[in-house]
């Protein structure tokens, strides 16, 4: 699991989300988080607490049975069986990875390549797979460019072949790591779970998995009136600008969210940023000025949050100009949206949402303190936007900090 979040729940929805993730055994344990709002509404009426503590049994056990298939360190996971399969041997999967990778694929393709879950020895090249937990922020020199090269050639998503719940590698060595996309897909199953149990009504209410991945259902209700969801893209730079908000997302409905953001799993070595998001096509950690990205898909598309999940990621691994043009054609498709914040301290808007800077957001909610709010990030038109990103002197003063804290 690899992404931080980067929005919030804004203090208007007059809402609080409970941490229900637990009885894990001794012998198991599970890193798997998740959250359903305090007022979950079905057919207007609010779930009573016997209610939601059925459903967050029900759901403990989908996501823990979801972790134990698709578990990098768990040996009798699928994805550990058929990161340790020789070539050509047929590794038998259940259905959640034969989901994944059906999803995969079809994101795989829709990108050119730029998400692939077939990172693993990459990832592990950089340090960044679980075992260096606790080091992840330790500056260290980049890898050979032989080492690059020989992880890259084993991390090619086309060497996997999957059909009828088998999976067959045509590189032995090839490991995948669905850490891109499993807290959508997980996302996905829980909303599903909510449409089965309550099929054919209305269900308002928000789920969060591991605080990166959040659908909002319905809009929120206010007594017998609803309206819109309000959402808090944060600031990935807060430790050095003081100020917790890049923008704000108004009006949001039935959508399914996801933020990708170079401040988790990252180091700092020569004033330089390595992020725990490889470049499928570099074998690096991405490079191309993005510092963070919010994507929003409409529930009416299919495996909603897998699509944010992984078009969050994605978006790393292109230039910029490419990414946003990638964003705008989904846009036109299918309803899909996008903010992504450069560290030259802009930010572009892609779709039809209403994305207000802080000033606007303070103008339509607290219009007295409007005049002292401060945008640190200012909206560019993407037909602005330029492969060449110049960090702005806010972030070398990030930078800097950050090499002074971990190094």
């Amino acid at each position: 699991m690899n992404k931080k979040v980067f929005f919030s729940i804004l203090l208007s929805f007059s809402i609080s989300l409970l941490p229900i993730l637990s009885g894990c055994s001794k012998e198991e344990t599970y890193y798997v988080e998740y959250s359903l709002s305090q007022e979950f509404y079905v057919e207007g009426e609010r779930l009573s607490q016997r209610e939601r503590e059925v459903l967050q049994a029900d759901i403990t056990i989908l996501l823990q049975e979801i972790e134990d298939a698709v578990s990098t360190e768990k040996k009798e996971s699928d994805l550990f069986r058929i990161g340790k399969a020789e070539a050509g041997q047929k590794v038998s999967v259940g259905e959640h990875v034969s989901a994944l990778l059906n999803v995969s694929e079809s994101l795989y393709q829709a990108t050119g390549g730029a998400f692939s879950p077939a990172l693993y020895n990459l990832s592990e090249l950089w340090g960044f797979t679980p075992e260096f937990e606790g080091r992840y922020n330790q500056p260290r020199p980049e890898p050979s460019g032989t080492e690059i090269a020989m992880a890259l050639n084993n991390s090619k998503f086309d060497d996997i072949h999957f059909s009828s719940g088998e999976v067959t590698k045509l590189n032995g060595s090839t490991k995948l790591d669905f850490g891109g996309i499993a807290k959508g897909y997980m996302s996905d199953c829980v909303r599903k779970y909510f449409q089965n149990k309550f099929s054919g009504k209305n269900i308002d209410g928000i789920i969060s998995v591991m605080n990166s991945n959040i659908v909002l259902l319905g809009e929120k209700r206010l007594g017998n009136t609803t309206r819109g969801y309000s959402v808090a893209i944060e600031n990935p730079r807060i430790r050095t600008t003081d100020v917790e908000e890049v923008a704000f997302a108004v009006g949001l409905s039935d959508v399914a969210i996801s933020t990708s953001a170079d401040t988790y799993r990252f180091y700092v070595n020569n004033g330089k940023i390595y992020s725990h998001i490889i470049n499928p096509k570099t074998g690096k950690p991405s490079n191309n000025g993005v510092i963070s990205i919010t994507v929003f898909v409409p529930l009416t598309v299919a495996n909603a949050s897998s699509v944010a999940d992984a078009f969050s990621t994605m978006g790393f691994c292109m230039p910029l100009t490419e990414a946003l043009s990638f964003y705008e054609k989904k846009s036109e498709e299918s309803g899909i949206g996008a903010v992504v914040v450069t560290s030259d301290f802009h930010y572009y808007v892609v779709g039809n949402y209403d994305i207000l800077s802080r000033r606007e957001y303070a103008e339509l909610t607290k219009p007295e303190i409007a005049d002292t709010i401060e945008d640190v990030f200012e909206r560019t038109e993407i037909e602005d936007a330029s492969d060449t990103v110049v960090p702005a002197p806010e972030e070398r003063q990030y930078i800097e900090y950050i090499e002074e804290m971990f190094g």
